[in-house]
């Protein structure tokens, strides 16, 4: 059953980032694997009988949805709390198997490898858009079929750093497989997030590519080498595909951040969901109920179109507090992981903070399946510092627990090739 619920949640990461497949009377694909998993795992456990301890992490984020239930008593929009309490229960589970299943640095690594193996989907949607001039609607912008261009730009950007990780670690099944794989995404993938045209994700995919200076061994010559081959490769190709109109709105950047500028009608909501505050500054309108709060001043519901703007209307003080404080467990985790493991983390979570600041990410997938991935990793370590705690010689030297724990021991693959 183990081996069925790993194999599933495996299915599950690979259909997150192109969640919009979707089957009548069920919903999204991801949504169907998601309950499959969940099932298989509610079982496995009580066949087992016994579980993981949950993280801090997983802790706070089940009072975060606590806390949106709760709403539910003096929401201004019942049914849509409604829905997003049922939402929420269901992304607390799938993180809760993420973090349960995930035992060991492989199974973690086989989990970031079946994520930016569903990154290809909307990556490929992408360039084929291009290919047939499909555009959106009102707008000259490409995006793949089914996905908000600003949305897939983030989650681009977010397999940026994943897919530099994998082509400088990766020591599993298919190793040379996957880091072509992670050359061909780290390379194609900022081509694409310009011909999305979102400039909130240009930015953040920028910022992933800080990936690249923090963990270059400097002083290997090949390295650097193939370091600079890929960069050209990648301004090259942005120069060849990316159209000139996609610059331009592009390089309005500057203009919209600092002079002023509209953030194609972003500000105007920012305004009205500022001035929302006051009225219910403690525990807000009620969970995914920001649509209806501006509706009377707007004309229109609206999205908030930045985390916390809506964290603060929607559920006050209080519920922004809480979701603060799992971002805050979440930086204590990465903070004591081993070096490669803190430096991707703390680049991809920096990513994620930086583009949910022009987006409402509090309940997607992406976002809960990064917390799961973080609580995960935070148990793995803290098993590995309790087994060299407890293999350490009395009144010796502490033993390097790189070398003991089992999340560092040669996989049978690598033994095989030896």
């Amino acid at each position: 059953m183990r081996s069925l619920t790993g194999r599933l949640l495996w299915l599950f990461v690979f259909t997150v980032p192109w969640d919009v497949v979707a089957f009548e009377g069920v919903g999204a694909l991801s949504r169907v694997v998601g309950l499959a998993v969940l099932g298989t795992a509610l079982l496995t456990t009580a066949i087992e009988g016994k579980f993981r301890k949950p993280t801090a992490i997983f802790a706070i984020a089940s009072a975060y949805i606590a806390f949106t239930a709760l709403s539910l008593l003096w929401t201004i929009s019942y049914p849509d709390t409604v829905q997003i309490v049922l939402t929420g229960v269901q992304i607390l589970g799938s993180m809760w198997v993420v973090a349960e299943f995930t035992r060991t640095r492989e199974q973690q690594q086989s989990l970031l490898v079946a994520f930016c193996l569903g990154e290809l989907i909307p990556l490929a949607g992408i360039f084929n858009s291009l290919r047939t001039g499909t555009r959106l609607r009102f707008s000259e912008r490409y995006t793949a079929i089914g996905l908000n261009a600003d949305d897939i730009g983030l989650t681009l950007a977010i397999g940026i750093p994943l897919s530099w990780h994998l082509m400088m670690t990766y020591s599993g099944p298919l190793r040379r497989t996957v880091r072509a794989v992670g050359l061909i995404y780290f390379v194609l993938a900022p081509v694409a997030i310009l011909l999305t045209g979102t400039r909130g994700a240009t930015i953040t995919g920028v910022l992933a590519l800080s990936i690249v200076p923090l963990t270059l061994p400097l002083r290997s010559i090949r390295s650097v080498v193939f370091t600079a081959v890929g960069m050209m490769a990648i301004a090259a190709t942005a120069t060849v595909v990316v159209p000139q109109r996609m610059w331009d709105r592009i390089l309005t950047i500057r203009q919209e951040l600092l002079e002023g500028g509209s953030m194609t009608g972003r500000a105007n909501i920012w305004q009205t969901g500022v001035d929302l505050i006051p009225e219910h500054p403690f525990v807000g309108v009620g969970a995914s109920a920001f649509g209806a709060a501006v509706e009377p001043i707007l004309r229109k519901r609206q999205a908030p179109h930045n985390l916390v703007l809506g964290l603060l209307v929607e559920l006050g003080i209080v519920g922004c507090s809480i979701y603060a404080a799992l971002l805050g467990a979440c930086a204590m985790a990465i903070r004591r992981m081993p070096p490669p493991e803190r430096k991707l983390w703390a680049v991809l979570m920096l990513c994620w903070l930086v583009g949910v600041m022009s987006l409402n990410w509090e309940y997607r997938k992406v976002t809960w399946l990064l917390f799961g991935l973080v609580a995960a990793q935070s148990a793995i370590d803290t098993a590995r510092r309790r087994l060299s705690a407890s293999l350490a010689p009395v009144g010796g030297a502490a033993i390097e627990p790189r070398s003991l724990h089992p999340v560092y021991l040669p996989s049978a693959h690598q033994r095989a090739a030896r």
